[in-house]
């Protein structure tokens, strides 16, 4: 288990208006209660009401605008150089009088990080209560700390559970007043917005009198920390800074697990996954993006909650999260590439070290458990363990493949006695070619001779069957096959995997790229690369994985370009995948996937807004302006 991270960030996945202590667990909250709609919200994570901004990924600055009921404030937190936390809030725009709505900052202790945690109030005596704020005082088993804002609330009040202070505004309205208490887990500061700023700050320490004296200095710096904290991000470019920015948001705590990651998305974990959530091959995306910005214990965070996936049957488990674990199915094998990726960009052979043995014995299994006619080359498909939902089925082993309702397994038939699907995968067989030369490459390193040799020669029989048994002559591209040989109709981007794990010839790579790839009728156009090739009846479905393009096939297909020397052709993938995240990310959205025929990614239902994987296209330009192929940079020509 890895230690808790020191340190102020936003790390609740349910409430970005929020900056907590780790591992004290004192946390500073954002409310705000609208008479007019008579309405309370601590602002739980809606891309509809909540713009997120700037993100420095260590937690040392963030910004977001936030709405409620018509009204708009704008919340920064900075953290000092001695490691208090310093920011302000500020009313943008107002719905109804000033007077008649309010925000409220609360500062306490977040469960379950703290269950012991106190807080009392502080209030100057005599003609100084009328001039000079509280402060709010805490104690845990962990250390002492202290709240403190710039100037004097309308009132402050302690509370043994926050959900008070929206019960109270909704049933007795502002000038409502509590039971005074002399202790609490909470303590609350109410403003109304004929403030229409005020600033705060937050310290932990070891005694009681340091967290006083630390959170007074913060406080009374607070006009210049935030400002002087954002200009500091300003230096990066703008693709790198879209990266950290939703890289930085998504970054939370797991408190089931005691540990931070990133999330695919914030939307997901409280509501529908229970506190908690890991996408395999998200999470080694995140590592690669980690890796990308030199982001070190971001992505080494996410190589250990991907390999955390392991099961005992060896394979790597799609998902596990609070509600359900997929332990029967695994997903596309990219971990081997990941782990490497974050070993050249930042040193880290100790990670090699711990995930080898992982990502070796998750490879074997593959060959052990998806080969279900037994002729080498594997399917896709979810074996009888677990509870996980829909085990043992057709739709949990397209799960599997991570393109849950392509049409490239519309043909294909769920074999109970196999546990598989009936059809060839040549995405999955691409990407174990490539799984199975970059172990080779990471045994090399690690001095596993023996290993290196079983690991390429596999790799290449593999590649051999790939490149003769997927080819389709006849529509001169790379095709998933039925077991009784036939070709499967649709086709995906991942037809062009075998370039990415170096298999096509360079003939096949350039009928492939000319023939479909550019191909505006195809798998080109405007806003490539098309999830479904347009002239293919399902594109026009436009649901998930029919009729949208998706970000991680942007990456593994240009990386493929790469390989082959194809850079025109890459640089236009490049580019237009830029474009179509640029058009989106001006209201400070990242989308899970987009419209392959107008680059859209508000016109469907099925596409998160803030999705973490949606920053891989400004990721694709970056490395696309670089002198070096990505190949040469990895070592892995």
């Amino acid at each position: 288990m890895r230690p808790t991270p020191p340190g102020w960030n936003t790390w609740d996945a349910e409430h970005p208006a929020c900056a907590v202590h780790l591992p004290t667990g004192f946390a500073v909250h954002l409310g705000a209660f609208s008479t007019r709609e008579r309405r309370f919200t601590d602002f739980p994570f809606d891309p509809g009401s909540v713009r997120l901004g700037a993100h420095a990924l260590d937690g040392s600055y963030a910004e977001l605008e936030l709405a409620h009921a018509g009204s708009r404030l704008r919340l920064r937190l900075a953290t000092t150089d001695e490691g208090a936390l310093a920011g302000d809030v500020e009313i943008v725009e107002t719905a109804e009088w000033g007077l008649r709505f309010w925000y409220v900052l609360e500062a306490g202790f977040s469960d379950p990080l703290a269950k012991d945690g106190t807080i009392r109030l502080l209030v100057p005596e005599g003609e100084a209560a009328y001039l000079d704020p509280p402060v709010a005082t805490g104690t845990c088993e962990t250390g002492a700390a202290a709240f403190a804002t710039s100037i004097r609330p309308v009132n402050a009040f302690v509370y043994e559970d926050r959900t008070d202070v929206e019960r109270e505004f909704e049933i007795g309205g502002y000038y409502a007043r509590p039971p005074l208490r002399e202790r609490g887990r909470w303590a609350a500061f109410r403003f109304n917005a004929v403030t229409p700023r005020v600033g705060f700050a937050a310290a932990v320490a070891e005694d009681g009198d340091r967290a006083l004296a630390e959170v007074r200095s913060a406080v009374a710096g607070v006009e210049d920390l935030p400002r002087g904290r954002s200009s500091t991000l300003q230096v990066e470019s703008a693709r790198r800074a879209a990266v950290r920015d939703v890289l930085g948001w998504n970054t939370v705590w797991d408190p089931a697990n005691r540990r931070a990651y990133t999330v695919a998305t914030r939307g997901w974990v409280a509501t529908k996954f229970g506190g908690w959530i890991v996408w395999q091959s998200d999470a080694f995306l995140h590592a690669v993006m980690g890796a990308e910005l030199g982001a070190r214990e971001t992505a080494i965070a996410n190589l250990d909650a991907a390999l955390s996936l392991a099961t005992a049957r060896g394979n790597l488990a799609a998902l596990a999260s609070g509600v359900t674990s997929w332990v029967d199915r695994s997903h596309p094998p990219i971990g081997a590439l990941a782990t490497w990726w974050a070993h050249r960009r930042l040193g880290a052979l100790d990670v090699l070290e711990r995930a080898y043995p992982v990502l070796s014995r998750a490879h074997d299994w593959w060959f052990e458990e998806r080969d279900g006619n037994r002729n080498g080359l594997l399917e896709y498909g979810s074996s009888p363990v677990g509870d996980g939902h829909f085990v043992h089925t057709k739709l949990a082993a397209m799960d599997e493949s991570a393109m849950d309702n392509s049409p490239v397994h519309d043909e294909a038939e769920f074999r109970v006695d196999t546990h598989t699907l009936d059809v060839e995968d040549v995405g999955l067989n691409s990407l174990l070619v490539l799984e199975g030369t970059v172990l080779a490459r990471i045994a090399a390193e690690l001095g596993r001779a023996d290993d290196t040799m079983a690991l390429r020669d596999r790799s290449s029989r593999l590649a051999d069957m790939v490149r003769t048994e997927l080819w389709d002559p006849d529509r001169r591209i790379f095709a998933n096959r039925r077991w009784d040989g036939a070709f499967v109709r649709s086709h995906a981007p991942t037809s062009f995997y075998p370039m990415l794990a170096g298999i096509a010839t360079a003939e096949q790579a350039r009928l492939m790229v000319e023939e479909h790839l550019l191909d505006p009728r195809r798998f080109g156009g405007e806003w490539p690369v098309a999830g479904t090739p347009h002239d293919d009846s399902a594109a026009a479905d436009n649901v998930y994985w029919r009729g949208r393009v998706w970000p991680p096939l942007n990456l593994l297909v240009y990386l493929g370009l790469r390989r082959y020397g194809m850079g025109e052709a890459a640089a236009w993938l490049a580019a237009r995948g830029e474009a179509m995240f640029k058009r989106e990310w001006r209201a400070r959205r990242s989308f899970e996937n987009f419209n392959q025929r107008t680059g859209e990614g508000g016109d469907s239902p099925d596409a998160d807004p803030f999705y973490t994987w949606g920053a891989l296209l400004p990721l694709i330009a970056e490395l696309d302006d670089r002198d070096a192929n990505p190949w040469d940079e990895l070592g892995l020509r």
